[in-house]
């Protein structure tokens, strides 16, 4: 058997909380004092642009991505289409056809 408490008393004094570790983290992430503050804003931006680039280029491939689906379907109704049109010509002809035979049958008549 487990000798020991799990209690929350118990393991809180042995671990930090999350919220006492992340902020360690993102006072480690700060940078050193020396650093001037224009260099400071300059990483600022290009953080920001990169994000804005990641953003952009993720909205252009899904775009990509539904264009192609589009292009994909026109073709395919083109081609159903064309297939109509075909069965189309053909009906009429056919009904051309037995069209004629009746008036050349009363014409002989």
């Amino acid at each position: 058997m487990c000798s020991g408490s799990w209690s929350w008393s118990s393991s809180s004094k042995k671990h930090p909380s999350l919220v006492v570790v992340n902020l360690k983290r993102q006072l480690q992430k700060t940078p050193p004092p020396h650093v001037s503050v224009a260099i400071r804003r300059k990483r600022l931006r290009l953080r920001r642009l990169r994000a804005g680039a990641e953003a952009m280029e993720i909205l252009n491939l899904k775009l990509y991505l539904e264009n192609r689906c589009i292009i994909a379907e026109n073709e395919r109704l083109r081609e159903r289409a064309s297939a109509l049109r075909h069965e189309n010509l053909a009906l009429l002809h056919n009904l051309s056809k037995t069209a004629a035979v009746p008036e050349a049958g009363a014409g002989a008549a």
